[in-house]
C-alpha cells in the first residue's frame, strides 16, 4: 500500500477515539440497534439505487438519459417522497452523520449512515454520493441545465477545493470541542430537503442566502457543495482511494488526446489518466467514458 494511502487510512482510524471522547459521560441512546437501522426502508432504498448506478456503469449502459433518470430518482425518493413517506427521510443527514458524533457522541443512527455510505464507497468510488445522494443529484441536475456555458468551462482546481473542505473540517473540530457546537449548522445544504423553514428571521435569511448561492454555483461548477463543503464528501474521498470499482484507463490504447478531460466536469479524470496515487473525487458522472473514442476508459475492478 502506498505511503499516502497509509496516511489516509491512519487518519480515519485516529478519528475513532476522538468521537468516543465526545461521548464521555453521555447516556447511550435507546431505540433500534445499528443493524436494525441498516435494514430499514431508507437504507434498503439507498443500497438499491446505488447498486443500480454501479451496475449500469459496469455494463457500459450509462448514457446521459440513464444518468438523468437515476439522478431524478434519487432526488424524488429521498427529497420529495419523504414529505409523505418519512421512512425514506435522510435523518441524520450525511453532514450530521459525519459531524454530530464529535458533539453528541457515537449513536447508532450516525454510524448506520457512516457504515452504509462507507461500504458503498469501498465497493465503488462515490457509490452513495454519485448515485443516491439527493443533494448531489440536485446539484448535478442543475449543472446539466444548458445555461452559462462559457462559465462552465472553468473548473475549481482540486487542490483549492479540497483545501477549503479540509479547512472547514478543522475549524469544525476546533469549535466542536471548544464550544460544543457545529459550524455546519450554517452551511448545510441538506437543510433544504428537510423542507422546514420555521426558524428565527436572521437564521432564515442566512439559510436563504447560502442556499441560493449554492444553487447558483451548481449551475456553473460541478457539485460545488460536495467539493467545497460536505464533510461526508471528504470522508468518501478518503475511502474511494481504496475502492474496488472505479474508472480506469487502458494505458496501451490511450493516446493522451485530452478529449475526456476537456469534456468531464470533474477534476478526477486528469488524475486517472496520469495514474496518480491520490485522485480527486470521482462522482461517477460517466462523461469521460462516453467521450473516449478509443474505449481506453472503463469502469471496473482491474
Amino acid at each position: 500500500m502506498a505511503k499516502t494511502k497509509k496516511y489516509l487510512l491512519s487518519f480515519l482510524i485516529l478519528l475513532i477515539p476522538f468521537s468516543l471522547m465526545a461521548d464521555e459521560g453521555a447516556p447511550k441512546s435507546t431505540g433500534m440497534s445499528l443493524w436494525q437501522l441498516l435494514f430499514t426502508p431508507k437504507y434498503i432504498a439507498i443500497f438499491i439505487v446505488s447498486i443500480i448506478g454501479i451496475i449500469l456503469l459496469f455494463l457500459n449502459q450509462f448514457n446521459t438519459r440513464n444518468r438523468v433518470i437515476l439522478l431524478l430518482t434519487s432526488f424524488i425518493l429521498f427529497a420529495v417522497v419523504t414529505v409523505f413517506y418519512h421512512s425514506l427521510f435522510l435523518s441524520p443527514s450525511p453532514v450530521c452523520s459525519t459531524t454530530k458524533p464529535f458533539i453528541f457522541g457515537p449513536k447508532p443512527p450516525f454510524f448506520a449512515t457512516l457504515l452504509a455510505v462507507g461500504v458503498l464507497s469501498i465497493i465503488s468510488t462515490k457509490g452513495f454520493c454519485g448515485n443516491a445522494c439527493p443533494v448531489g443529484a440536485m446539484q448535478e441536475l442543475l449543472y446539466k441545465i444548458p445555461v452559462l456555458k462559457k462559465l462552465k468551462r472553468k473548473k475549481i482546481p482540486f487542490k483549492v477545493s479540497n483545501t477549503i473542505r479540509i479547512t472547514i473540517v478543522i475549524i469544525f473540530l476546533i469549535v466542536a470541542f471548544a464550544f460544543g457546537t457545529s459550524v455546519y449548522y450554517y452551511i448545510n445544504l441538506f437543510d433544504l430537503i428537510h423542507w422546514e423553514f420555521d426558524m428565527p428571521l436572521l437564521e432564515l435569511v442566512e439559510f436563504i442566502v447560502f442556499t441560493l448561492l449554492m444553487l447558483f454555483l451548481a449551475m456553473i461548477f460541478f457539485r460545488p457543495f460536495c467539493y467545497l463543503i460536505c464533510p461526508m464528501g471528504l470522508f468518501t474521498w478518503i475511502l474511494e482511494q481504496f475502492s474496488f470499482m472505479r474508472v480506469r484507463v487502458k494505458k496501451d490504447s490511450c493516446d493522451m488526446c485530452g478529449a475526456c478531460e476537456l469534456a468531464s466536469p470533474c477534476p478526477a479524470i486528469k488524475d486517472i489518466i496520469n495514474n496518480k496515487k491520490i485522485k480527486a473525487d470521482c462522482h461517477l458522472c460517466g462523461v469521460c467514458l462516453n467521450k473516449c473514442s478509443k474505449n481506453s476508459l472503463y469502469f471496473g475492478v482491474k
